[in-house]
């Protein structure tokens, strides 16, 4: 009777400890945020209702859309889930997901994002094994590691560096599967993979570098300037 009540008080010890580490390992998942870091021209966010003015330094929490219009730019800095993207001109873009764990030797990360029209530019840090970060179009989904690249709604992926998995979902309902490599692009008109012209590859470099200059810049907003014309004066 004895050597069964000592059995039972170990087996609640092991429950209690199998909990306290759970809870434990709960907690050390964090949800990630995305700062407003630049607007250049005019963008909006909608966080499930209206769209309202995009403002630089304003944190947008997973579940956010942002979106840009002519002639405009966002930079967004991710921080842990990134570090940085920008949306170019006339872009629609979810932000799915955004969670980072603490491991100790490295951080655990995992980024999703919706791109639903036009074109983002990103930067992504060399990311631990179990990391995973995603950028689904209309009609496929990229898996980015360590990766500098451009990525267009219609799915069309450049690489500047590093490298990405692109599972793409052709018009004739075919699904293709691409690694592409620094230099390259995947071309969604044709589901391949090939390299960039060499003006493919200046414009992607070139937008890659202004990004990079944004990460030590101040935070700065480029609005398109308005003019007050004086009813009485008339300038």
């Amino acid at each position: 009777m004895k050597e069964r009540s000592s059995f039972t008080k170990v087996i609640a010890s092991v429950a209690v400890l199998v909990g306290v580490l759970a809870f434990a390992s709960a907690q050390a998942v964090e949800t990630g945020k995305a700062v407003v870091r630049s607007v250049k021209g005019k963008a909006q966010y909608a966080e499930g209702g209206a769209w309202m003015a995009l403002k630089v330094g304003q944190t947008l929490k997973p579940g956010t859309q942002v979106k840009t219009g002519n002639d405009s730019e966002v930079d967004l800095f991710l921080d842990h889930n990134g570090p940085l993207v920008r949306l170019m001109e006339n872009t629609t873009l979810g932000i799915d997901k955004l969670c980072f764990e603490p491991t100790g030797a490295d951080t655990v990360v995992e980024t999703q994002l919706d791109l639903k029209s036009g074109r983002i530019v990103g930067i992504v840090k060399k990311l631990a094994a179990t990391s995973k970060y995603e950028v689904k179009t209309p009609n496929g989904v990229a898996g980015i590691r360590g990766t500098e690249y451009s990525i267009s709604a219609s799915g069309d992926v450049m690489v500047e560096t590093g490298s990405v998995v692109v599972v793409y979902v052709k018009a004739d309902g075919t699904v293709v599967t691409q690694v592409v490599g620094e230099g390259e692009m995947f071309d969604a008109a044709t589901g391949k993979v090939r390299a960039m012209t060499t003006e493919e590859k200046a414009d992607t470099q070139r937008k890659v570098q202004s990004l990079k200059g944004m990460a030590a810049a101040p935070v700065v907003v480029e609005d398109v300037p308005v003019i007050f014309i004086s009813p009485a004066l008339g300038r």
